[in-house]
């Protein structure tokens, strides 16, 4: 059960991803570089939960997320609002290395969840 609600939350994470990253931006962004964060952080968090349910060959998975924030960015360019920009998938590849670094410290937390005496009653 944890497993399937676990995959539910990886599916919700990339529609809310790829909603995000193509509705109009906010109107007063900063114009720093805090939405390379943002980038970092979601793609972080991103690669970390998937990691936890694909174990083996997560080189695999991590080529897939890659690809998927690249396909966003070259969607932005068919947007009137948005503009493709590789920094930003710059950013979503690092975020993605540091989500795959941070899997390998918190492995299976799924499995380790679905252990607690919570989930048995």
């Amino acid at each position: 059960m944890i497993e399937r609600l676990w995959r539910a939350g990886g599916w919700l994470g990339i529609a809310i991803t790829l909603v995000v990253s193509l509705m109009p931006p906010p109107l007063n962004d900063g114009g720093g570089h805090t939405d390379k964060l943002v980038h970092l952080a979601g793609y972080a968090v991103l690669m970390l939960w998937w990691a936890q349910l694909v174990i083996q060959q997560r080189w695999k998975l991590a080529l897939a997320v890659v690809l998927f924030g690249m396909a966003i960015e070259g969607l932005q360019g068919l947007t009137p609002d948005r503009m493709p920009d590789p920094l930003d998938a710059l950013a979503n590849t690092l975020g993605v290395l540091l989500g795959w670094l941070a899997a390998r410290l918190l492995p299976n937390v799924p499995k380790h969840l679905a252990m607690l005496p919570a989930w048995h009653r």
